[in-house]
């Protein structure tokens, strides 16, 4: 299977993913208003649940956001007369940032992650560190993305 393949279905499979928390995310905030204003009520997991769930989305969304080449690019230096290879040299420069910077982030992320997976939230016990294990698993797979796109940041 070819890379650009590859990334196309790592972005479709972060475009999905993203879609069904962002649905999830807006049932339990709804679930959460309604029973606190109709019923007077406030589920245990109001604030944990949907905050776990947003920390997932966003960096879940970042994928996608590299493997397009979307993430933070204005398009400024095409609009620059620059020559080609000039604009080349920036392309290199900006992939090879991004991709140092995926890498701290999954690095520095999985340290996070199992200095933090021994403590439990307060309200549903769960290990702290599901809110951080989406910085090394997106960003693992946004560098994996980035890669198998071709090097276009």
């Amino acid at each position: 299977m070819r890379p650009e393949t590859l990334a196309l279905a790592l972005d479709r499979a972060a475009r999905w993913t993203g879609a069904a928390l962002v649905a999830a995310f807006a049932i339990m905030v709804v679930y959460v208003v309604a029973s606190r204003y109709l019923f007077s009520t406030t589920p245990r997991w109001a604030e944990e649940l949907p905050r776990l769930a947003l920390v997932w989305l966003t960096f879940v969304g970042s994928i996608s956001g590299f493997v397009r080449a979307s993430h933070f690019r204005a398009g400024l230096l095409d609009l620059i007369a620059l020559p080609a290879g000039l604009r080349r040299a920036f392309s290199a420069l900006a992939f090879a940032a991004c991709a140092v910077f995926l890498g701290v982030l999954a690095w520095t992320g999985w340290q996070l992650t199992t200095l933090t997976w021994s403590h439990q939230t307060t309200a549903l016990s769960l290990p702290q560190g599901l809110f951080y294990l989406p910085l090394p698993v997106c960003g693992a797979l946004a560098l994996l993305g980035l890669v198998l796109k071709g090097g276009r940041a």
